[in-house]
């Protein structure tokens, strides 16, 4: 499965690398880990409703190099579309402001996809 990014994931990063250490190389681990695994066999990954036709998921990621677990790591979203996965947000509890504002961060880059 070849794994892409949407071209705002580097903003995400960006925020997120003014409050924690090594978002990144976070997301570079969780995505070494789900190119062996896989979808069924990558842990803490749950399917998103409300999308549509879109196979939309949310997986937890466990932050390198910090002394916490996964519930209080980041988040990455996701879609696959066929042989794909497409990184549509990568986040941490705290960054947005709400649930809501990230289900709208999610709809709006999935209208304007475009992956780096």
């Amino acid at each position: 499965m070849r794994i892409l990014r949407h071209c705002d994931i580097e903003k995400d990063i960006k925020l997120l690398r003014k409050k924690f250490n090594t978002p990144l190389e976070s997301l570079e681990a969780w995505e070494k880990l789900f190119f062996v695994k896989g979808l069924t066999q990558t842990p803490a990954i749950d399917q998103c409703g409300g999308y549509g036709n879109h196979k939309i998921y949310k997986a937890r990621v466990i932050p390198t190099s910090e002394n916490v677990g996964k519930s209080h790591g980041y988040r990455v979203v996701f879609k696959i579309e066929g042989d794909q996965c497409i990184i549509i947000v990568f986040s941490r509890h705290g960054i947005y402001k709400s649930e809501q504002e990230l289900i709208t961060i999610v709809k709006y880059r999935l209208n304007n996809l475009t992956t780096s």
